[in-house]
């Protein structure tokens, strides 16, 4: 046999298994399927949405003055418009408008279960708006309004499905906590001091469910089919506030030492030294199922991760959202200097966001930021939150029964785990309860998830109705978390 002979059949095994590798990549199956359900919300039911919608409540914690109105006319309607659950539910305001509803079981030796929201929305300039951002108009059928979709609409929806169940007969096994904050979108203490209360309570939920991944339509390599993917953890966060010092002077008599040229350097050095990139388990899980739907040149990269790992990793590094996912990120967000444009300032500072990967800690990350700066800058951390862990998800039943509710409401959905790359309630649950995740289940569109806290927010009206349809399974079949 001769050498070229040897090398042909080399490279003949080798393409063979890549093939092979390539067809084994397969969307996951559902390991305990329901069927698809029939449930939907009506035309009454986006009334009701809308007028949530129409309630402003924009929460000011730095302002002791801001009107609270809102937040009082809250619940009264709510009421009104829901008034089956809020009749059979047990009502207990947290912080004055936290809103926590306990719809008991029938066996209270069941770990309970929290579905979570928040009836807070940022604020909304109507300056820029196609209609009034607290109209809730109906127009080519859409919703526009603040908080359509951040996060009336999964509030809404869990309210109507509970609503719905109620009128229906049904009685849960399992006690379910509906949970709403009134200051999620400021940071602010409402849902930590819920979570104090249920762990004094001797609570722990068997399953926590919040907001943050959805079900999309424009996934990631050119995939056609809606697509779920669930958060099993965020990052952490902080801000560092950096300040270099220097003698200061005139501008016409500049330095290398300078407050500012240090501070530039510094920033410099960070920006050119990132973290080494990582693909976490979840990031695979959810690259190769997306792959699984998508072309077989897809399906062959990503079911042969251990050759293609590095050109994935080249790939995801050019786009900021996937980026992002690979390791921590810093960005400079705000600078300050001289007072004057003729003045070298004696003090320079700068505030970087760092968000914190799941394998790092905040040391860690505060270490690569003074090792940039060669340990002479003055850092001050504010904000510190470490990353959460990371929910079981391989095997795990909360995590299938997700899926298996997801797949009823959306049969031709692709499904799949992911590390949230931005901040939500969901972290103050996560470290003191293992069982956390964060889907809406709603339909968002692409451009209406780079909407959010932007203007004319908007969320279609079916795919509202859907989502009351998620909901309404997600309550109605949770003995299947008793295996």
């Amino acid at each position: 046999m001769t050498i070229a002979l040897i090398i042909v059949i080399l490279i003949a095994l080798f393409i063979l298994v890549l093939i092979l590798n390539a067809t084994r990549v397969k969307p996951t199956p559902i390991s305990n399927p329901l069927p698809p359900t029939t449930v939907r919300g009506d035309d009454a039911a986006v009334e009701r949405f809308c007028a949530m919608l129409r309630i402003p409540t924009v929460w000011d914690r730095e302002n002791p003055h801001a009107d609270h109105t809102p937040f009082d006319r809250f619940v009264p309607q709510m009421r009104e418009l829901y008034p089956h659950l809020f009749a059979e539910a047990e009502l207990e305001m947290v912080n004055t408008y936290g809103i926590l509803l306990k719809w008991h079981g029938t066996n209270s030796n069941l770990a309970p279960v929290v579905f979570m929201a928040h009836h807070d929305v940022v604020s909304a300039d109507k300056q820029g708006w196609t209609h009034d951002p607290f109209s809730a108009d109906i127009e080519d059928g859409r919703i526009w309004a603040r908080g359509s979709v951040d996060t009336k609409c999964l509030l809404a929806a869990l309210y109507e499905a509970a609503d719905r169940l109620i009128r229906e007969g049904y009685t849960p096994t399992r006690t379910i906590y509906l949970w709403s904050s009134n200051c999620e979108e400021d940071s602010g203490e409402t849902t930590p001091i819920l979570v104090d209360l249920l762990k004094e309570r001797g609570i722990e939920p068997a399953l926590v469910l919040d907001e943050g991944g959805a079900v999309i339509d424009n996934a990631p390599l050119n995939v056609k089919n809606e697509f779920a993917v669930i958060g099993l953890a965020e990052k952490g966060l902080f801000n560092a506030a950096i300040t270099v010092d220097s003698a200061g002077g005139h501008a016409s008599t500049p330095s290398l030492n300078d407050s500012t040229a240090k501070l530039v350097t510094g920033l410099d050095n960070l920006q050119n030294n990132p973290p080494t990139p990582r693909m976490s388990a979840p990031l695979e899980a959810m690259l190769r199922e997306l792959a699984a739907y998508s072309s077989f040149g897809y399906r062959i990269v990503f079911g042969n991760l251990w050759l293609f790992k590095p050109l994935v990793i080249r790939m995801l590094k050019q786009n900021p959202e996937t980026a992002a996912m690979l390791r921590t990120t810093y960005a400079i967000t705000e600078l300050a200097g001289a007072p004057a444009a003729n003045i070298i300032p004696k003090q320079a500072t700068a505030n970087v966001n760092v968000r914190i990967d799941t394998n790092e800690g905040v040391q860690e990350a505060l270490h690569r930021i003074d090792n940039a700066f060669g340990g002479k800058a003055d850092i001050q951390l504010r904000d510190a939150i470490e990353p959460s862990r990371i929910a079981p998800w391989q095997g795990d039943v909360v995590y299938e029964y997700l899926r298996a509710v997801i797949h009823s409401a959306y049969p031709d959905a692709g499904i799949a785990p992911y590390i949230q790359v931005s901040c939500s309630d969901a972290r103050h649950f996560q470290r003191a309860f293992p069982r956390v995740y964060r889907f809406a289940g709603i339909l968002f569109r692409g451009d209406q998830r780079s909407r959010i806290h932007g203007q004319d927010e908007n969320l279609d009206v079916e795919s509202f109705k859907r989502g009351i349809g998620f909901y309404y399974e997600l309550m109605r079949n949770l003995d299947r978390l008793e295996g």
